[in-house]
This record gives C-alpha cells, sequence and structure tokens, in this order.
C-alpha cells in the first residue's frame, strides 16, 4: 500500500473513532440543545445593558424612563438561561452518556445533576462577616466557571454508576407483585448510593488534603489554560487549518473539532456576557459569535466568498450554474451546496484558500477587535443569521462590527479570485486536450 494510502486510511479510522466515542458525541449533543437559552440569555443582556438599563441606554433618553421598571424582568430571564448553565450542562451531559452507556437517560441526567451539586461546596462566605457562611451553591458553581468541571464529573458518574450496575450483589430484588417501575428503581438504589458516595468522598478528600475544592483544579488545570490558549492566534489559527484539512478529506471538520472548540467558545462568551451584566468591560475575543462572524462568512472555509469570487470572474458555466445555485443558501450560512456540488471535497485548486479562508477572517476580526476598530461580540445570535447582520447584532449594535466584517469579507473574495482564475485555465486547458485528442481520432 503506499504512503498517500496508508495515510489516508488512518486519517479515516482516525476520524472514525472520533465521531464514534460517546464522549464527544455527548459534548456536542449536550451544548446544541443549550442554544437557545444561550440566544436567549443573549437577547435579555441587550436589554438590560442597553435598553432598560438606569445608568446608560435608552432608557436615560427624556420619556423612555418607564424602561427601567423591566429591568427586574429580563435580569431575572439572564439569571435563568445563563447563571444556572453548568446545572444545565451537568444534566445534558449526564443524560447523553447515559443513553450511550445502557442507562436510562432520564434518570441518568439527574443522577449527573445531583452528583455536580454534591461535587461542590454549598457553603458561600458571607462579605463583610468574618467567618459567617451562607448554605447554597455561588455562581461560581452554577455559571460559566463550573462548565467543565460539570462535564467532567458527569462523564465520571455515569461511567461510575453504569459499572456499579452490572454488579449482580448490588441489585435488590424485589417480589413478583411489585410494579416494575418500582422494582426498577429499588434495583438501581446501591449503585446510586455508592456512586454518590464514592465521588463525594473523593471530593472530600481533595479538600481535606488541599484545602482546596476539585473544582477549583478542573478550572485551573483544564478550563482557564485552554480558554486562554483559544484566545491567542496560536489557539484559533490551529483549529481553523485542523479543521479545514478534514473538509478538503471530505470529513465534516467542523464536528470533528466543535466538541474542544464549543466549551471554550460558549466559555468566553458567557464570561463577557456576565461582565457586561456587571457594568464592566467584555475582555474575550474569540467567542462563540465571533468565530461565525469571521471564520465562517457563508459556512466553513467562508465559501460566500469563494460564491461572489466565481461570479465576478469565472467563465465557467458549470461553476457559475452552482454558484448560483448556492447563493441563498451561502446567504444563511449553509454551505454544503458548494462544498459537494462544485466540489471543494478533494480538489487541489480551492483547497488552499478554502483552508487559509477562516484564517484570513479571523485574523482580520482578531486584529480589529484588539486595536479597539470594533468591539468585542457578547450577543450570541442564530448561526443562520446572514453576514453584516449577525456582524451588527453580535456586537450589541455596532455599525463597525458590520464594516470590518465587510472588510474580512472582501479580503476573502481577493484571496479566492487567483484560485478561480486557475481553475478556468485548468478547466480551458483540458478542453483543448480532449479536442485534439478527438481531432487525432
Amino acid at each position: 500500500m503506499k504512503f498517500s494510502d496508508r495515510l489516508m486510511t488512518g486519517i479515516m479510522n482516525t476520524a472514525g473513532k472520533v465521531n464514534d466515542n460517546k464522549i464527544i458525541q455527548s459534548i456536542m449533543d449536550s451544548f446544541v440543545v443549550l442554544n437557545p437559552f444561550i440566544i436567549l440569555a443573549s437577547i435579555a443582556t441587550l436589554f438590560t445593558s442597553l435598553i432598560c438599563s438606569p445608568k446608560a441606554g435608552l432608557a436615560t433618553v427624556h420619556g423612555f424612563e418607564f424602561l427601567v421598571n423591566f429591568n427586574p424582568m429580563f435580569s431575572g430571564i439572564y439569571y435563568g438561561c445563563m447563571n444556572l448553565i453548568a446545572l444545565l450542562l451537568a444534566h445534558n451531559m449526564a443524560y447523553n452518556m447515559a443513553k450511550r452507556s445502557g442507562v436510562e437517560p432520564h434518570f441518568g441526567g439527574l443522577l449527573g445533576l445531583v452528583a455536580y451539586v454534591c461535587m461542590n461546596s454549598t457553603n458561600i462566605a458571607v462579605q463583610g462577616q468574618e467567618g459567617v457562611f451562607a448554605v447554597g451553591l455561588s455562581q461560581d458553581v452554577t455559571g460559566s466557571l463550573g462548565m467543565f468541571y460539570a462535564m467532567v464529573i458527569a462523564v465520571l458518574t455515569i461511567m461510575l454508576y453504569s459499572r456499579l450496575n452490572k454488579v449482580e450483589a448490588f441489585k435488590i430484588k424485589m417480589p413478583d407483585g411489585v410494579p416494575a417501575n418500582v422494582g426498577k428503581a429499588f434495583s438501581s438504589l446501591i449503585p446510586t448510593c455508592l456512586t454518590i458516595l464514592i465521588l463525594a468522598a473523593v471530593r472530600f478528600a481533595y479538600n481535606s488534603l488541599t484545602g482546596s475544592e476539585l473544582s477549583n483544579l478542573i478550572y485551573n488545570v483544564l478550563q482557564a489554560p485552554l480558554g486562554s490558549l483559544m484566545q491567542t492566534p496560536f489557539g484559533f489559527i490551529g483549529i481553523a487549518l485542523f479543521a479545514g484539512v478534514f473538509w478538503i478529506l471530505g470529513i465534516h471538520g467542523t464536528a470533528m473539532t466543535s466538541a474542544f472548540t464549543r466549551p471554550l467558545f460558549l466559555a468566553a462568551l458567557t464570561k463577557n456576557i456576565e461582565l457586561v451584566n456587571a457594568g464592566l468591560a467584555p475582555t474575550e475575543i474569540v467567542t462563540k459569535p465571533f468565530n461565525v462572524l469571521f471564520g465562517g462568512l457563508g459556512g466553513f472555509g467562508c465559501t460566500l466568498g469563494l460564491i461572489v469570487a466565481i461570479l465576478l470572474v469565472s467563465k465557467r458555466e458549470d461553476e457559475r450554474a452552482i454558484a448560483k445555485i448556492a447563493l441563498p443558501a451561502g446567504i444563511f450560512e449553509i454551505n454544503e451546496p458548494i462544498i459537494f456540488g462544485l466540489p471543494i471535497v478533494m480538489n487541489p485548486i480551492y483547497a488552499i484558500p478554502f483552508i487559509l479562508a477562516p484564517v484570513l477572517g479571523t485574523v482580520i476580526g482578531f486584529v480589529a477587535t484588539k486595536i479597539g476598530l470594533m468591539p468585542y461580540t457578547y450577543i450570541d445570535v442564530p448561526w443562520v443569521t446572514p453576514p453584516f447582520i449577525n456582524a451588527f447584532l453580535a456586537s450589541g449594535g455596532s455599525i463597525m462590527a458590520a464594516v470590518v466584517q465587510f472588510i474580512a469579507f472582501a479580503a476573502i473574495v481577493l484571496l479566492y479570485m487567483p484560485f478561480v482564475y486557475i481553475s478556468n485555465r485548468v478547466y480551458e486547458k483540458s478542453l483543448r486536450e480532449d479536442a485534439s485528442e478527438n481531432s487525432a481520432d
């Protein structure tokens, strides 16, 4: 077997294993369910910070002071959607893990949620009152800071429970006349108790030995370093290149990377939302909407730029026909028609710009945000929102964000243009060669 064939086989096998991994699949499914709540929290933030805020925005304009009265309503919506995100994630992750581990999903979701709560401190220090504690869960536990810890605990909970539940000695047998649902509840009693006790004992032991919470370890070792890496060019460029290579090979590159990037992008977004709600300036550039605005103009590969480049300079009727068909979908961030219709997959001409376009767009957006040309993104918008509109909304209503996105789009069109010319020349050459062969015959 040739080296190229072995390499392709190895990549395909790796991709298959990643796609079949139940932890990765559970992460992807868990975050998809959270999207409506994140968008709703973003909308609520827009109202609390720009419309109903007593300090700035429309409510400070004469005649609109009454809008301040609606601020508590939108603050409550924000709190319910965003400040409980770690709890929602603990349930969703455990639910999806249970579904793939032979455990009843609804029970698994509840078990993961309970386990996560048990794995955190319920004592909250009261400010200004030394030695006085309130009982409850802090926002660090329920909000975005607890996201990775929630996922880790959910996975460990279901893995441990599924193993214990297979031990026949731990199953309580009920008489035949007992209803099935009651018998099932008693059958899972000992594995459930042991799962919670073992996990709680691990947390207690760590806390006793270090004086710190296990959640701090997960945050400091996993979430914080990965989050910081994603906010650097090395991080977001590396992810874009990695995903692009898989797309060219015919593998859904976004699916391959989303299990890693979604938690990081969402954590960055929620941090910005929390800062804006607290009246502070956001700090994270690379967020979930930012990645869509500049790394996915028309879908991964920024293929809306390719469509426009083809319509502007291509003389190939087949490419122009495909571009016209793909344009409406591309405007709404759907790029499968152009990826598989052109095709881009395994296309040596368009592979280079397809991989580089997201890098170019993201770098332009990153630099523009860094130097203050456009504001940080803190509003999550549906991914099918057309370009320029999504930039305006994601930045809290900034025209400059839409302008910067247009600059990035124009640069991407220019990046694709030389390769469209090359595609035309290669096509014309093949036509001449075919005509020459036919005339020789």
